[in-house]
């Protein structure tokens, strides 16, 4: 290498859940560290009807609005996590289910086979499809 040492900078971000955040922000958090790559949250079991109009798009709900059990904390995410690894994360620790896409070219692929792949690598797809 010459003798010079590169720093490798792993991507990674900080997903802060709390009560009164919305949905929507931490999946434009989510896109802003990985452009090429979205994420979407499902709504749980009974909620729709229960306290909401059925139509309500998820992302426009509070984190405090779809679990009443628990819903502060933190996950930590980086590139070298699987999509396998982040959504059981995500499930684990709040109970939300995740939905992940990959962009590929004008559209939104959701990501199902390639769930073993790194956050990285899905990214780099997406880019280089794009």
């Amino acid at each position: 290498m010459n003798g010079l040492l590169r720093k490798i900078q792993v991507q990674k971000m900080k997903v802060i859940i709390s009560k009164d955040r919305y949905l929507d922000e931490i999946k434009q958090e989510f896109s802003n560290a990985f452009p090429y790559l979205k994420i979407d949250f499902k709504m749980p079991e009974g909620i729709a009807t229960r306290s909401f109009k059925p139509k309500t798009p998820v992302n426009q709900l509070k984190v405090g609005d779809i679990l009443k059990d628990n819903p502060e904390g933190v996950i930590i995410i980086n590139e070298n996590n699987s999509i396998k690894q982040i959504a059981q994360k995500f499930a684990d620790h709040f109970g939300l289910t995740t939905l992940f896409f990959r962009k590929s070219g004008n559209m939104w692929l959701e990501i199902k086979m390639t769930g073993d792949w790194t956050l990285k690598q899905q990214n780099e797809s997406g880019m280089e499809v794009y």
